[in-house]
């Protein structure tokens, strides 16, 4: 399964929907590390790859997902910048956000 996730087109992440019973032997392989991401109501866990990208397993309480991230953010501080900035801008947007609203109140 994770080979037809990272044949994908050049165009596309790959994203495919799983079994629960796929994403449970996934997790259980222990390549696959507690991490973070969009829903946020989600469980994500995330494989690190040779090349610098990842494997993201997403977990909702409806469907579970798997995708391939071209910058893995648990790789480094770049490559969490290059996350953010390519795969994740909403969650920069609201991180940004949240960022703004603090300093403000801490400049109060």
């Amino acid at each position: 399964m994770e080979r037809r996730i990272l044949a994908h087109d050049v165009r596309s992440n790959g994203e495919q929907l799983i079994t629960r019973k796929e994403a449970r032997a996934l997790i259980a392989s222990g390549h696959y590390r507690p991490s973070t991401g969009a829903p946020y109501g989600a469980t994500h866990y995330r494989r690190s790859l040779d090349d610098g990208s990842c494997l993201h397993l997403v977990v909702e309480a409806r469907r579970v997902r798997l995708h391939h991230d071209e910058f893995d953010p648990h790789a480094n501080l770049v490559s969490l910048g290059m996350h953010v900035l390519h795969e994740a801008r909403s969650e920069a947007v609201s991180c940004g956000a949240l960022a703004w609203s603090m300093i403000k109140l801490l400049a109060r």
